[in-house]
Order: structure tokens, then C-alpha cells, then sequence
């Protein structure tokens, strides 16, 4: 019985959370962060593969998902779909507190028919559409201040909740479902290619670290070449191999911050083969060198206590 509880102790790191999120016995996992006032950055950019509920529990920051910003205060909740970069800042100075749900579709499918089922796609697919935001979710029905009790979670053994979080997980998917099926329901008639080309991105998120040619790409969306190239710039805003270099650049600034690895290993691990054109383009996207990148964010741990369960 020691053991057991010494397993299920919170194990409080100084560092940047790991962005491996889950195993194949615990699909999911519970992350409570401060964040100090000396530190600008209140959650460093990167991207995974599950899905997540971000709770910021005090402080006021920015929060970028994507493209679109959104200004957070204390109580305010965020669904973020799988495979969106995302990343949050706020006010030098000022110190914040929040707790994330880190979980897999994945998980949630096998209750629902498996891989394929209509609900996991349809929130992969329009991820855009599913975001949402909460702003005082303590006022919010009692179905959304639920799923909230993922963070007393933590302290206990997951027997004594692991059923009982997958079904808050399952409603609140539910209620995001209802709404984001109902947003779509028509828009394959007018946008029928658009599933093609988030199979084309899933593609890169898998394989980023990977020789990628057009001709994969394309094979897996189903088109021509030309055509693929032509729909994924209007659906995306960029070409496809300066998507791939976006997510290659987003995953080596990762291990730059959470890593002791060298430079030129972290760029041939995300697919670089050339580390002058990884300077380049690193910089391009970032603004600073790989080098000063991972000086500044060395620097930005300061003040940031992670505990993960």
C-alpha cells in the first residue's frame, strides 16, 4: 500500500511539463502550474496530439490558439482541440495559476464505436469550430462546473475517478458535438474537399520529423497534386511545405526548452537535414536564433512550478 501511494504522489518538476501526455494504461493526465511574476511567458508554444481543458485559476493572461487570441481572468475555462498550437503570455510581474486536462480522443473513442466514430472525427475535423471559452465558468450550468473536478483528482488513486472523469469528459464532448454538428451539418456540400486536406495536415503533424513528399501528401488527401496544393493554401494559409517547416519549427522549440539536447540533433530529430536552413527558418518563424531562443526560455523557468499526475 506504500508503494501504491508513493506512485499516485503529485511529483513536482521545475520545468517545462513533458509533452508526452499520456500511456497506453492512463490515456490522460492532470497538470496544476504556477507560474511566478518574473517570468513573461505563462505557457511556452507547442502542439500535441490530445486534446485539452485549460482552467486558469488566478491571474489574467493572453492565450493564442493558433491564429485567434483570447483574454483570459481567473475562473475562465478553454476546450482546445487535438493538434492546435497553442501557447499563452501575460503581464511581467504578475503571477498566474492554472490546471490543464490533458486527455485522448482516443480514449474517449473506444466507449464510442472505436476509431472512425462520428463524434471524434467531427471535433477533429472542424477543430476550429469546436474551440471553446468559458469566461467565469463557476456561473456557467452545473454540467460545465463539473468537469472542474478534474483538478482534485490528482491527489487520489485513479481507481477512485477514472470512470467517473470519462463520463464528465463524455458530457461536456457531447454538449461541444451538438454544437459544432449542428454549425456544420451542411458545409460538406460546400466545402467537400476540406476533409481531404485535414487528412493531408494530420498526415505532417504524424510525420513531421520525416522525409515528406508532395506525392504522400497528396495520396492521402485523395487529389491530384496541383489541386491539394491549390486547396490546402486557401484552407490553411500556407503552402503545404512551409506548414511542415511551421510544425518542425513549433516541435524543436519544444526540446529546446525542455531538453539538454544539442541544436543540431534537436533539428535532425524535427526532420532538418540541413542545420544552417533550420537557423534560417527557426529564426524566420520565432524572431531569434535557436540559441537565444532556448537562452531566453532558460531563463523564463524561472518562477514556473509544474506538478503532473
Amino acid at each position: 500500500m506504500k508503494n501504491m501511494n508513493n506512485e499516485k504522489e503529485l511529483i513536482e518538476k521545475e520545468y517545462i511539463e513533458n509533452v508526452n501526455h499520456e500511456t497506453a494504461a492512463r490515456p490522460f493526465s492532470i497538470h496544476h502550474t504556477h507560474v511566478g511574476g518574473e517570468n513573461p511567458s505563462a505557457l511556452y508554444m507547442h502542439c500535441h496530439p490530445e486534446a485539452e481543458f485549460f482552467y486558469l485559476e488566478k491571474g489574467s493572461i493572453t492565450f493564442f490558439i493558433e491564429d485567434k487570441t483570447y483574454e483570459l481572468s481567473g475562473g475562465d475555462l478553454v476546450f482546445i482541440p487535438p493538434n492546435m498550437i497553442h501557447y499563452a503570455k501575460k503581464v511581467l510581474g504578475e503571477a498566474c495559476t492554472y490546471d490543464a486536462l490533458v486527455f485522448s480522443l482516443e480514449w474517449i473513442s473506444g466507449y464510442l464505436g472505436g476509431e472512425g466514430n462520428l463524434y471524434s472525427n467531427t471535433l477533429c475535423k472542424y477543430r476550429e469550430e469546436a474551440i471553446r471559452v468559458y469566461h467565469n465558468v463557476l456561473e456557467e450550468p452545473e454540467r460545465i462546473r463539473s468537469l472542474l473536478e478534474f483538478r482534485n483528482y490528482a491527489q487520489s488513486p485513479i481507481q477512485s475517478y477514472e470512470m467517473r472523469l470519462l463520463g464528465e469528459l463524455m458530457i461536456h464532448l457531447q454538449d461541444i458535438f451538438n454544437e459544432v454538428y449542428e454549425m456544420v451539418a451542411g458545409s460538406e456540400a460546400v466545402d467537400p474537399s476540406r476533409e481531404g486536406i485535414l487528412k493531408g495536415i494530420d498526415y505532417l503533424m504524424q510525420h513531421y520529423d520525416e522525409p515528406v513528399t508532395l506525392s504522400e501528401l497528396a495520396g492521402e488527401s485523395g487529389y491530384s497534386e496541383s489541386y491539394f496544393c491549390h486547396r490546402f493554401k486557401d484552407i490553411t494559409g500556407y503552402a503545404p511545405f512551409a506548414y511542415l517547416n511551421r510544425i518542425r519549427v513549433i516541435k524543436a522549440s519544444e526540446r529546446l526548452i525542455i531538453s539538454e539536447d544539442k541544436v543540431t540533433k534537436i533539428a535532425a530529430d524535427c526532420g532538418f537535414e540541413n542545420i544552417s536552413y533550420f537557423n534560417r527558418v527557426f529564426k524566420k518563424q520565432m524572431g531569434v536564433s535557436p540559441v537565444v531562443y532556448r537562452k531566453n526560455g532558460r531563463e523564463g523557468r524561472k518562477g514556473v512550478r509544474v506538478c503532473i499526475s
